[in-house]
């Protein structure tokens, strides 16, 4: 691949992913050449010497060679190698470079957005974190390669996508640094089997202590663990179950607040209805009124909703294409008499007295 680079505008229009793709590139850095190249913009031109301060997010993989980095947020000088990616976070000083003899190549992408921001400021990606190692150097590569396609194809028609892929990368970095954030595999199966275990027990009142034995965890780590992952503790996280599945209920049956107060283990409806508000900010009556009925009514196609059965509809369409009565009888293999037997039972459904305002309030109903 040749070496570039290219640098995009921050406009309004890509703020919608919480993250503008406004630079990327990629350079093969021979042994003993100069570093870094002078061709870029002022803004993000430095030398060892003084180093740089970026008013943005940088993702830098280093995939061969290797070198040195140095930043405001971590001591002294840190070595690179393959499969290094560099973090650059706004306004902290940083410097990096490779050693002469090997010379390095960078896979870069610069972002800006609400999204990173986020993302440090829950520890995702923490600026004494700046550099991280790779396990699987192939997975960061794919997706740098795709995004120099877009880059270098025309990056300002493609700056959403590129934008997106700095969706990805961000994640991908929240997920190598979970070892520095105190995750493991260890932690992460309590987490996911006491999640399985409230969600098929919510009509059940939380045990805390029990569950903690049941995963073969003292409850203190229990309690942390759940609360450092998931970040809400866990009977929170059994009361928003609990209410989740309330709302299941209200907008996919017409049982009463009563019978699902009975179903998920409340101890009436009326300690239902108080937590629903409390959660929710409206009664679960008045939450199913403004949004269970559009649903239900949502739920229904346009043959069900007329109460048109299947072989009526088969036969609508027909009409719509334009068959004859003769036509659909021989599609169907039926006699004349029982398609106008059945054309009188759609006309009837539909109230309407032609074949013509039949196929007319059929197309209505089916393009709205």
């Amino acid at each position: 691949m040749k070496d570039y680079f290219v640098y995009l505008p921050k406009h309004p229009a890509n703020s919608i992913w919480g993250c503008v793709a406004t630079a990327a590139g990629y350079t093969n850095v021979l042994p003993n050449k100069p570093y870094p190249p002078n061709q870029h913009p002022l803004d993000h031109c430095f030398d060892w010497t003084s180093g740089r301060v970026l008013q943005s997010f940088q993702i830098i993989l280093i995939s061969a060679g290797s070198g040195v980095f140095e930043c405001a947020a971590m001591p002294g000088v840190n070595a690179v190698k393959p499969g290094t990616v560099m973090v650059l976070f706004p306004g902290i000083w940083h410097r990096y470079r490779p050693v002469a003899e090997t010379g390095w190549v960078e896979h870069w992408l610069e972002c800006q957005g609400p999204v990173f921001k986020q993302a440090a400021q829950a520890g995702l990606i923490q600026p004494k974190h700046s550099l991280l190692n790779v396990e699987s150097i192939d997975e960061f590569n794919d997706y740098f390669e795709r995004c120099h396609c877009f880059a270098r194809i025309d990056a300002l028609a493609n700056q959403d996508l590129l934008s997106t892929l700095g969706l990805h990368l961000v994640a991908m970095l929240g997920h190598l640094s979970r070892g520095e954030r105190g995750f493991t595999k260890a932690i992460d199966d309590i987490v996911q089997r006491a999640h399985m275990l409230i969600s098929l027990r919510c009509h059940e009142p939380l045990d805390m202590h029990g569950l903690a034995d049941e995963l073969g965890v003292g409850y203190s780590n229990l309690r942390h663990s759940f609360q450092a992952r998931i970040g809400m503790s866990l009977r929170q996280y059994y009361l928003n179950t609990r209410i989740q599945k309330v709302k299941d209920l209200l907008v996919n049956s017409t049982k009463s607040i009563k019978q699902i107060a009975d179903i998920l283990g409340f101890e009436s409806a009326a300690q239902l209805s108080k937590q629903f508000k409390v959660q929710i900010g409206e009664s679960p009556g008045g939450w199913r009124e403004k949004r269970g009925k559009y649903f239900r009514k949502r739920s229904l196609l346009p043959h069900q909703a007329m109460g048109l059965s299947g072989r009526e509809k088969e036969i609508l369409v027909m009409l719509s294409k334009g068959y004859s009565n003769k036509e659909i009888a021989d599609e169907l293999k039926l006699s004349i008499a029982t398609i106008l037997s059945y054309l009188k039972n759609v006309y009837g459904k539909m109230d309407v007295h032609s074949r013509t305002q039949a196929v007319a309030k059929y197309l209505s109903i089916q393009s709205s």
